[in-house]
């Protein structure tokens, strides 16, 4: 990701996931208490349809800005 090894179709994909996901919160009621309780606790409103307009406004550049400020903190092995 920090070098844009994706496209605009991968970007679109994970949006409509992540898009998908916010509106199905809205169908369960612990779902959406969960939520709104996260939000208060962060001190940020932001009902579903802000959320969902914040999300498909991010660009390819500002998501290789944040992977180029990421970095692995742990490793976990899973074995049997």
């Amino acid at each position: 990701m920090k070098n844009g090894n994706f496209s605009e179709e991968d970007i679109e994909n994970s949006k409509n996931y992540m898009v998908s996901g916010i509106k199905t919160v809205a169908d369960e009621q612990d779902s959406e208490m969960t939520y709104y309780f996260g939000q208060e606790i962060s001190g940020k409103l932001t009902d579903f349809e802000e959320y969902i307009n914040k999300i498909n406004s991010v660009t390819k550049q500002e998501i290789q800005e944040i992977a180029n400020n990421i970095s692995i903190n742990t490793i976990y092995f899973l074995k049997n």
